[in-house]
């Protein structure tokens, strides 16, 4: 049997793509007002922003991207840290973020594609490091979230299937996500469940968990909750 030195192995490359809107008042977190200000909801989200590029950056991947709506990049540009690469969507909406970030980035010779969102503030690196994982033996990843949808989607070829047909928005999302790889005959595996920030209820959660998770988890939103909170 022949054994090949590692350095002779291809490495692989991964990028990690974070789906983000521009943390405008009266533009991001609405469902939050009340009982947050537009104001207050805005910077909330723009801490669930620097978490989310935090953890991404933290998994030493060789890419970093951030998918944004047109319109978004300056506000996103002054706000997040150095090492991340901004990726304009050609059209809006959700679905067409999601398949420009998997066909960008797939075309430019990335062997794994994990996206995540940005709802998500006390999510860590280990589902998604998870995801790259399940890749070598999936043809998707997907991690559910509480409400019915996803908030992580990987995949090492395009598959624009996923995003044809979805009811965007509602509970089905991933179910319908997940039918339509199976459809296609493609193997699809998960990782944990995470729950998104999305409206008023959420907010008890979110401060249940973080009151009893260690202070390095989700850092620039326990202070924008805690102003948030103060200023209502």
């Amino acid at each position: 049997m022949i054994v090949w030195p590692s350095a002779t192995l291809p490495a692989m490359r991964r990028a990690c793509v974070v789906v983000a809107k521009a943390p405008q008042a009266g533009y991001a977190k609405t469902r939050l007002v009340p009982p947050l200000s537009p104001e207050g909801a805005a910077r909330l989200y723009a801490g669930f922003l620097l978490d989310a590029a935090d953890v991404a950056l933290a998994l030493a991947w060789e890419r970093v991207s951030v998918i944004h709506p047109v319109g978004s990049r300056d506000a996103l540009a002054a706000l997040l840290p150095d090492g991340l690469e901004l990726v304009e969507q050609p059209a809006r909406g959700l679905q067409a973020a999601l398949s420009h970030a998997f066909e960008s980035h797939l075309a430019l010779g990335f062997d794994r594609v994990v996206l995540i969102g940005s709802d998500n503030p006390t999510l860590t690196c280990e589902p998604i490091v998870k995801a790259c994982h399940a890749l070598d033996r999936a043809d998707v990843v997907i991690g559910p979230s509480v409400d019915g949808g996803y908030y992580l989607l990987g995949m090492k070829r395009l598959h624009p299937e996923l995003f044809q047909g979805i009811e965007w928005s509602t509970p089905r999302v991933c179910a319908q996500t997940v039918a339509a790889a199976r459809r296609a005959g493609l193997d699809v595996a998960r990782v944990a469940e995470w729950f998104d920030v999305d409206e008023a209820a959420d907010l008890a959660r979110l401060e249940s968990e973080l009151a009893s998770s260690p202070p390095d988890v989700a850092p620039h939103t326990r202070r924008a909750l805690e102003a948030a909170l103060t200023a209502r």
